[in-house]
């Protein structure tokens, strides 16, 4: 109870509360208005804002804050979905790759490099255009980057473990290694993985936006903040709310998890509490 009292009262973790304002109001409001974001109204095409439409409306004469809610839950859901995938394939790797060393932790590990050779948007881009548009291949093209972070972080704890006296005592009483990393390696490098999910959180945020952007991520007629985003630059002139309102959102929602990361940093890594 004491260290969430404190976690709260960390600056860091009160600025992200209110970076996740806006997105949390938008999310009500939506709800309690009920609009269809995928409805064409012709008759409302570009229309500001009002009391029908509190957003406005796009191109199509669609609702934007229906469609920027929707964007929100789709990007929200994607990325928790790509961090724990990339967190269970990441740290299963990490733990045999670190524990059983060898030929095995070879592969492993140059297979780790190859995938950070290569800048991870252009990787997710190459991965998204030869799966095809879709949401689950989205994920998929994502996951196939995110899980290299989790694996050498995982392996790197497991090395600095292995010699540990609750190791050595748990092989000695003839515990197998499934057990072993579930009770005894999982839960003691459980902190710094923490800390990864909440930064690769903010990345596959950016990442889904950057993709659907690009028009190889969600298609339309899905709605997607970076799909908003490059449908309302043909009208930055005309109407450049279509812009600002999914922007705003994507730039509050990264901020707020980048800063829960900090704080869960701050609070976990033992050798920063030692230094203070």
């Amino acid at each position: 109870m004491q260290d969430t009292r404190l976690f709260l009262r960390r600056p860091s973790v009160r600025l992200a509360l209110v970076c996740l304002f806006i997105p949390v109001l938008l999310l009500l409001a939506a709800g309690l208005h009920g609009a269809d974001g995928h409805q064409v109204d012709l008759d409302a095409v570009l229309a500001g804002i009002s009391v029908v439409h509190p957003l406005g409306c796009d191109a199509l004469g669609r609702d934007v804050l229906a469609r920027v809610a929707e964007g929100l839950r789709l990007s929200m859901g994607v990325g928790m979905a790509v961090v724990v995938l990339g967190a269970i394939t990441g740290i299963t790797l990490g733990i045999i790759s670190g524990w059983v060393s060898g030929w095995v932790d070879n592969v492993l590990m140059r297979l780790a490099d190859i995938v950070l050779s290569f800048p991870g948007i252009l990787l997710a881009i190459a991965l998204a255009a030869m799966l095809g548009p879709g949401v689950d291949k989205l994920i998929i093209a994502l996951v196939a980057v995110g899980w290299v972070g989790f694996a050498r972080l995982s392996r790197a704890q497991v090395l600095s473990l292995k010699a540990a006296p609750f190791v050595e005592a748990a092989v000695g009483c003839g515990s197998g290694v499934a057990y072993i990393g579930w009770r005894h390696l999982l839960p003691n490098i459980a902190a710094p993985l923490l800390v990864e999910a909440s930064f690769g959180l903010a990345a596959v945020i950016i990442g889904e936006a950057g993709l659907s952007f690009l028009g190889v991520g969600v298609q339309p007629p899905d709605a997607s903040l970076g799909t908003m985003i490059r449908e309302g630059t043909r009208l930055m002139l005309v109407s450049p709310m279509l812009v600002v309102w999914p922007g705003l959102v994507l730039f509050l929602m990264v901020m707020a998890v980048n800063l829960l990361g900090d704080a869960l940093r701050d609070i976990l890594d033992v050798r920063m509490k030692s230094s203070a």
